[in-house]
């Protein structure tokens, strides 16, 4: 499955950025988090700009509700393993999603990460 699915997603994948949060550092006295922020790891995924495959301004999909501008977006589980829970946001050319619903996804084991993100006005 997973030689079928890197060749399936070898053409469609574009370049992104995903961000996230930053755990900071840990105070050697009082052990709590300082100077948290984000930061930011390029990588490829498949993205559907989801105005792109429907010709209506707004629907329901798992729950969630997704609105014209959003994007939807899948990146390997391998990339973003270490950092998939702390990640907030999503750039995609040249414009700024935050991430509004991630889950898990694969047939078997674990393979991808897929991502609805809406546009930041």
């Amino acid at each position: 499955m997973r030689q079928t699915r890197s060749e399936v997603v070898a053409n469609r994948q574009s370049t992104i950025t995903l961000i996230y949060a930053d755990g900071g550092e840990i105070d050697p006295i009082t052990d709590e988090v300082i100077g948290s922020g984000t930061k930011s790891k390029p990588t490829d995924g498949v993205v559907t700009e989801i105005s792109s495959q429907v010709k209506i301004d707004r629907y329901l999909e798992n729950g969630v509700e997704i609105e014209k501008g959003d994007i939807w977006f899948s990146v390997a589980i391998v990339e973003l393993a270490d950092i998939y829970e702390a990640i907030s946001a999503v750039e995609y050319a040249g414009k700024n999603y935050e991430v509004i619903s991630k889950d898990k996804k694969g047939i078997g084991e674990r393979n991808r990460a897929e991502f609805v993100g809406r546009l930041i006005t």
